[in-house]
């Protein structure tokens, strides 16, 4: 046997034991970001590939999205963020043929995609695309870069289709699990504001009453006073009082929020308006904004007064988190849905000291703050706003020494007018 044959060999049996060990791994991972791990660590140990994108279906935004990121910092404008409508022709083409795409050995198709789907398969250097299909549907996309040395051969392209063919149930499961888990969440957490929201309700009203007696005897004895320095005393007796006040007053909205005052209006002026606001708090921390707008109009029937509080709310928390200068990108995604009301994605990024996992739990509990002088009712007010559009709110958050920072996103849907 000569010695290429018998490397060929080698070869193939190395593939082959990597195939094996995948698929016993397959049957005992449930969870999703742990697949996604094992999965990305096979192919790159196959083949040694540059980069891999895993695509998921999100039924809610009807497109394909980035799963394999934990923590993506919104892309610039510049960047093409790497994501297909459910729609696109590449995903027509997937679901029709239901075999892989090698970019360099197909020019008539890439022909047959979009301008822009040409683009953004150029600029993230994609060269072969994987469909990852359950019952006849294409549920999400493996779409990977070149090898580091050399090209794919036959054995290679084989090997990681059959692969990833394998991982589509498995994924599908996966998804299936995190979903109950997040919605399972959800719920105690609903639960758990609500029975807060009623012992905070009455705690305020018994604590009001007193508190009012108490400023005004404060003021009275100031007014008979003569003595500077007690009257000194006083003032920052009816501070603190003041300060205890508006606690109460953020109690009250947290547990009896006011009914949406809802007005059709574009949300890209309102976020400007917001950033004009709060420019000077960032210019003096030395963090600067950068605003990415959608292409169209994000046209929402929603209360302005109310998503300023939460935007405000966000985009100071974020100044605060970046002690030492920084950047918050701003992202606005029109998500439009066929044939009924779209949603509108917005996510801030930060690039500051991040959140512990253990905290991130409990960021929406009231009185939950790692700041010296915070209430921590905020964000649980901002999140009871949001759900009261019928949206949605998401932190997610790196902590460590080299890699760092907070991503929160808001879900909300578009003016129901507004149809693809």
């Amino acid at each position: 046997m000569s010695l290429i044959r018998k490397l060929f060999h080698r070869e193939e049996d190395s593939y082959r034991q990597a195939l094996m060990e995948f698929s016993r791994s397959l049957t005992l991972i449930v969870d999703f970001d742990q697949l996604l791990e094992n999965l990305e660590g096979k192919l790159r140990e196959i083949a040694d590939i540059t980069k891999i994108h895993i695509l998921l279906h999100e039924p809610e935004a009807h497109r394909f999205e980035a799963a394999n990121q934990k923590h993506p910092l919104a892309p610039s404008p510049e960047t093409p963020p790497l994501s297909f409508l459910s729609d696109d022709r590449l995903i027509q083409w997937l679901a029709v043929n239901e075999m892989p795409l090698v970019v360099e050995g197909n020019p008539g198709v890439m022909h047959f995609l979009s301008t822009r789907e040409q683009e953004m398969l150029a600029y993230h250097g994609i060269q072969i695309i994987v469909p990852l299909i359950v019952m006849n549907r294409v549920n999400g996309l493996v779409l990977l870069g070149a090898k580091s040395r050399g090209l794919f051969s036959k054995n290679e392209i084989d090997l990681l289709v059959t692969l990833l063919s394998q991982s589509a149930l498995a994924f599908e499961n996966a998804l299936l699990y995190k979903e109950q888990k997040q919605r399972l969440k959800k719920m105690f957490r609903s639960d758990r504001l609500a029975t807060i929201g009623q012992i905070a309700a009455g705690a305020a009203h018994e604590i009001r009453n007193p508190l009012t007696s108490i400023r005004s005897t404060i003021q009275y004895l100031k007014k008979k006073d003569s003595d500077e320095e007690r009257r000194e005393m006083m003032d920052e007796l009816i501070i603190e009082v003041d300060r205890i006040d508006d606690i109460i007053r953020g109690l009250l909205s947290f547990s009896k929020p006011v009914k949406p005052q809802k007005e059709r209006f574009n949300l890209v002026d309102l976020m400007e308006k917001t950033l004009n606001l709060t420019i000077a708090t960032a210019r003096r921390n030395q963090v600067t904004f950068d605003f990415i707008r959608p292409e169209n109009e994000s046209l929402i029937l929603a209360d302005p007064q109310q998503l300023r509080q939460v935007f405000m709310n966000i985009i100071l928390n974020a100044v605060q988190a970046m002690p030492n200068g920084g950047t918050l990108t701003i992202r606005m995604d029109a998500m439009p849905l066929p044939d009924r009301p779209g949603r509108i994605r917005l996510t801030f990024c930060d690039t500051g000291t991040g959140i512990p996992e253990k905290e991130l739990e409990h960021i929406f509990d009231p009185f939950y703050t790692t700041k010296n002088d915070g209430t921590g009712l905020g964000l649980s007010i901002s999140y009871g706003i949001i759900q009261q559009h019928g949206g949605d709110i998401e932190v997610k958050s790196r902590y460590a020494q080299d890699d760092v920072g907070t991503t929160l996103t808001l879900i909300l849907p578009a003016d129901e007018r507004i149809v693809s």
